[in-house]
């Protein structure tokens, strides 16, 4: 009986503490169900950390401030078919509805709702391509936008001439790409930019209209010369007098007239000063040839600038680029343009510029003129244009110019480059993208463009580990001698050790 008794006790004790311990199990459970709810519930910059060697889900400042100035519900519809979804662009997708609750992500399978965007656009669109909706406006990011692949000129230079097949380098623009589409869908108003044509001008490269479009700049051409409808317009041109009045479109915003050649008529001087006084804005980037073409100096004479004479040549060697004293670095001065240049420690480069300086006396109208570009006291602006010689001669002018300058004039603003180099890719390859920089600056403060969207991209291109000869040498002998010799010798001495037991 008593035997029977403690086997009893011992029965109910055993099942007490499994009981508490099935409780505890329980409670346990449940606890980590739901701080696991709550941690999902997080957002994703927090509880996800970005462990990529590249970077790739970790956002620019510019990013975070266009996102924290969403102020309306905006939706990004991930394109993708089941199985085929993108985790790379997924994660960058959460971080930026991580940021702000206004930003929606939602994933669309087209082949579960072919006709979903068809709603959009009639293009027919790629795996991982992205529909960016507000209630202003609607941005279509293919997938191409968001990776690419480029190739350099040393690869288009092999295929060309030995038929390598060129491997390319692949790129992840997924972060400029959404900030773009997001800017572009939430700004009050898309800026329009009309680059002049009928002088000779330098049409922008696909690179500089890439940047454009990255900026959310509506780009198009303009001919204001066409746009007479004068019979006599043959006449008029051989006279170089335009009768009639020739006008900027009304969606204009901006004109850039990037090297002209060939002069302007008096007409269109008129419309272009029109335009700017009306509370226009245009972008000049003018040659050392400049001087040749009358309504072009009048045009920066009305700007407060004087186009003083021929090309200038450096004479401080602080002040110009691989010992070519045409390849100006002049001073930035500070400006709401070049601060950002500034601070980012880079120079901006004017090759073949012309000499030009802020007139003494401002005309009517013009309320300021800001160089925002200075050579050295020692630059020497050549009286002929066509000079051979790069030292000082009679007739030449000595001391400082301005290379670049910001003009208010009533509600309109101009920025005047005395460079025909500015938006050029060769030029601007050797400053690291600061003439870029400056022209898109310029841009922007032309227009009252608040946000800049200049992101970089990533490469997903695995690079290969490069080893010196001396550095392999090393490594051969520790991973083929020195290794094997001690994993040798520590098993002898564990043998010699056993063995003297």
């Amino acid at each position: 009986m008593k035997d029977n008794k403690k086997n009893n006790t011992a029965s109910a004790r055993t099942l007490k503490a499994g009981g508490y311990s099935v409780v505890m199990t329980a409670i346990l459970l449940a606890a980590l169900i739901f701080v696991n709810l709550i941690v999902n519930s997080l957002p994703s910059n927090l509880i996800k950390l970005d462990t990529s060697s590249k970077k790739l889900f970790t956002l620019d400042t510019q990013s975070e401030e266009i996102i924290r100035s969403v102020k309306e519900d905006v939706t990004i519809y991930h394109v993708a078919q089941s199985g085929y979804v993108l985790d790379e662009l997924t994660e960058l997708l959460a971080r930026y509805s991580s940021g702000n609750s206004k930003i929606k992500i939602k994933t669309v399978d087209p082949a579960v709702s072919p006709n979903f965007i068809a709603q959009f656009t009639d293009e027919a669109l790629e795996d991982n391509s992205l529909i960016v909706v507000s209630d202003k406006r609607v941005k279509v990011v293919p997938y191409s936008e968001i990776v690419y692949t480029t190739y350099s000129d040393e690869d288009y230079y092999y295929y060309y001439y030995y038929g390598v097949v060129p491997q390319g380098e692949t790129v992840f623009a997924g972060e400029n790409a959404v900030t773009s589409a997001i800017d572009y869908v939430t700004v009050t108003d898309i800026p329009k930019v009309y680059a002049l044509t009928g002088h000779g001008e330098t049409a922008l490269s696909e690179t500089y209209l890439g940047y454009l479009k990255d900026e959310n700049f509506e780009y198009d051409t303009l001919s204001l010369i066409s746009s007479s409808s004068s019979e006599s317009l043959e006449d008029e041109l051989v006279s170089g007098i335009v009768q009639g009045t020739l006008s900027v479109p009304e969606d204009a915003d901006l004109i850039v007239i990037n090297g002209p050649s060939s002069d302007l008529s008096d007409s269109e001087l008129e419309a272009i000063l029109g335009f700017v006084r009306e509370g226009g804005s245009v972008v000049v980037c003018a040659g050392y040839k400049i001087g040749n073409l009358p309504n072009f100096v009048k045009l920066a004479s009305a700007l407060g600038l004087d186009v003083c004479g021929g090309i200038v040549v450096e004479g401080s060697s602080k002040h110009y680029n691989q010992n070519k004293t045409y390849y100006l670095l002049p001073d930035i001065q500070s400006h709401e343009i070049t601060d950002p240049i500034a601070e980012g420690g880079k120079r901006v480069i004017t090759a073949f510029s012309h000499a030009m300086r802020k007139a003494e006396a401002l005309p009517d109208g013009v309320d300021s003129v800001t160089p925002l570009l200075l050579t050295s006291e020692n630059a020497v602006g050549k009286a002929d244009p066509n000079a051979e010689k790069i030292y000082y001669e009679n007739g030449d002018m000595l001391g400082q110019f301005v290379s670049a300058a910001a003009i208010e004039i009533g509600n309109g603003k101009a920025v005047w480059f005395a460079s025909a180099y500015l938006a050029d890719d060769t030029a601007d390859s050797m400053v690291s993208g600061a003439n870029s920089d400056m022209f898109l600056n310029s841009l922007g403060w032309c227009c009252e463009k608040a946000n800049s969207v200049s992101i970089r991209t990533i490469s997903l291109s695995i690079q290969p580990l490069i080893i010196t000869e001396g550095a392999a040498n090393t490594w051969l002998v520790i991973l083929c001698a020195v290794i094997p010799l001690a994993v040798v010798g520590g098993g002898f001495a564990v043998w010699f050790r056993r063995r003297s037991r």
